[in-house]
């Protein structure tokens, strides 16, 4: 008999995966989508995708907004690898 796998909850707020947690940390740092890119070794494309996906997750209409809201739930640390 088949038995169901438990489902994972997100480990970051407003079910953000991993990836796009590192991502917003470094537009909290002021990086540009070509500066993260660099960093993380994913295209421009792959970047604007992620950020893309932080701004719905989170419901912020900008960099800008989504970078306060990581300041207020605690998502920002100071190295972007943790």
């Amino acid at each position: 008999m088949l038995e169901s796998l438990p489902v994972q909850t997100p480990a970051y707020p407003d079910g953000l995966i991993q990836r796009e947690a590192v991502v917003l940390q470094l537009v909290c740092g002021d990086k540009t989508d070509w500066e993260i890119g660099e960093e993380l070794f994913i295209s421009v494309s792959t970047v604007g995708n992620h950020v893309s996906n932080i701004l719905n997750k989170t419901g912020a209409v900008n960099r800008t907004e989504a970078a306060s809201h990581a300041n207020q739930h605690g998502l920002v640390t100071a190295d972007p690898a943790q």
